[in-house]
């Protein structure tokens, strides 16, 4: 048996969009090219892929074996050509790094201006997006280090160290007529108006269930918005209530409340036993040598 890398490349997108008609699209090739790359292969391993389902299909238990060792192999063959090209360049090239906007301010200007100083031919490709989203990229080896809040199952399956620590806050307009009252607690909240991130975002989710959890109802928010800039101007304006980091308070102020106030770690994170060209990781021991974790907690 003698398995064709492309036809092995098209099963990935083909495993990996609804319909063939999509993966065609998307690969530039006709579907009858990638039905026949289907077949090359059941006919290797003498198995069935896919089945058809309506007017798509679904992958079978065989099919998801091969897509796992199909994406291991992409990986790999990705790592050998990054090494490869590595040696050639030495301080050169692209470092793609995703983060949040935390990360992105409070870590990355400084560190990107080091990096320039000691390696001019460097370049840098920035994704700024929600903590998800970019470990999903980095999985897929579309970006060489991603910087986020960081959790347990992170800390198993990327190599993670803590660069930044924070505390997620209540926040509000230094006009906010609350902070007469110096520290408050939940029951003061009751009929406070606020502006917030959408619920799939982890920090509000979080908010929620400490509310919840003391037999509050969560916030209903006036505004929702997963722009912390947009959100942040509207708590000046209208004098709202917000919950974010205290690196990101920017003209805000703290109200304090200890029943709802987070730690949070930030954590640099690469794949794991993946080559790290060298740009990528003088960068990281930039980043790395320029962390400031004192008063925080631990990963």
């Amino acid at each position: 048996m003698s398995m064709d890398l492309r036809d092995l490349s098209y099963f990935e997108t083909i495993a990996t969009t609804a319909t063939y008609e999509e993966a065609a699209d998307r690969l530039g090739l006709t579907k009858q090219a990638l039905t026949k790359a289907v077949r090359r292969l059941e006919q290797d391993l003498g198995g069935l892929l896919f089945l058809r389902e309506g007017r798509g299909k679904a992958i079978t238990p065989l099919g998801e074996v091969l897509l796992e060792r199909a994406r291991r192999l992409r990986l790999t063959v990705s790592d050998i050509e990054r090494e490869v090209r590595g040696h050639a360049q030495g301080l050169a090239g692209v470092v793609r790094i995703g983060g949040g906007t935390t990360s992105v301010e409070n870590l990355l200007p400084a560190a990107f201006r080091e990096l320039s100083e000691r390696a001019p031919g460097v370049r840098f490709e920035l994704s700024i997006g929600m903590a998800d989203a970019l470990k999903d990229k980095l999985r897929r080896d579309e970006l060489d280090i991603v910087i986020s809040p960081c959790h347990g199952e992170d800390v198993t399956e990327f190599d993670a160290e803590v660069v930044l620590r924070d505390e997620v806050i209540l926040a509000t307009s230094p006009r906010h007529p609350l902070l007469k009252r110096g520290t408050v607690r939940i029951e003061d909240l009751a009929e406070a108006r606020w502006a917030l991130q959408s619920q799939s975002i982890s920090l509000r989710a979080w908010l929620d269930a400490a509310f919840t959890a003391h037999g509050f109802p969560a916030p209903t928010p006036l505004i929702e918005s997963d722009s912390m800039i947009m959100l942040h101007r509207m708590v000046e304006e209208m004098q709202l209530l917000t919950f974010c980091g205290r690196h990101m308070m920017r003209a805000l102020v703290e109200l304090p409340c200890p029943q709802v106030t987070m730690p949070r770690n930030f954590a640099l994170m690469t794949r794991r036993d993946a080559y790290l060209p060298p740009a990528v990781r003088l960068l990281k021991s930039v980043i790395l040598e320029t962390a400031d974790l004192s008063g925080g907690p631990t990963l």
